[in-house]
């Protein structure tokens, strides 16, 4: 057989699994952190509502988008960009979240940078705002440039 045509088979193998691995960890995660069934459910969820704040709901929807997506790919543009290019999306999405938690007054960034990340975890445990990883984001913005210019340089770079 011609190298080139295993490398193709080899190439395609490699996508179906993939494909494969995001269909079945979408149906995980969404069994996981809707219903909250069994430990890893009641665990996962408060987890992930902290880290992400309420953008945990997303998560299975757009995993199992993107597989969709790699499989309908004619192209078969690489996956990892697709992966990182929805990560990204999901990072400014909790940064604009949390930016207008602080506007709001919800968020207290006054008393450091700690105690907000701690304060934007257990909201988001509770499924309020953009959890740990969108205040990490959103209060270094701020600092940085200001409310209304955080959402603006996360809503401008978020559609690039």
């Amino acid at each position: 057989m011609p190298r080139g045509r295993r490398s193709k088979k080899k190439n395609k193998s490699k996508l179906d699994l993939e494909i494969v691995t995001l269909i079945i960890a979408s149906i995980l995660l969404a069994v996981l952190i809707y219903t909250k069934a069994g430990y890893i459910g009641q665990t996962l969820s408060p987890i992930l509502g902290g880290i992400m704040g309420w953008i945990k709901y997303i998560i299975p929807i757009g995993t199992f988008a993107i597989a969709i997506a790699l499989a309908s790919d004619k192209d078969k543009e690489d996956s990892t960009k697709k992966i990182m290019q929805y990560a990204v999306l999901l990072l400014c999405i909790t940064t604009v979240m949390t930016v207008i938690q602080v506007a709001q007054g919800k968020l207290n960034i006054n008393n450091g940078f700690q105690d907000a990340i701690i304060e934007a975890y257990d909201k988001g445990s509770n499924n309020i705002g953009g959890g740990a990883v969108g205040a990490i984001c959103g209060i270094a913005l701020i600092n940085l440039v200001g409310k209304v210019g955080a959402i603006i340089l996360v809503i401008r770079n978020s559609f690039n």
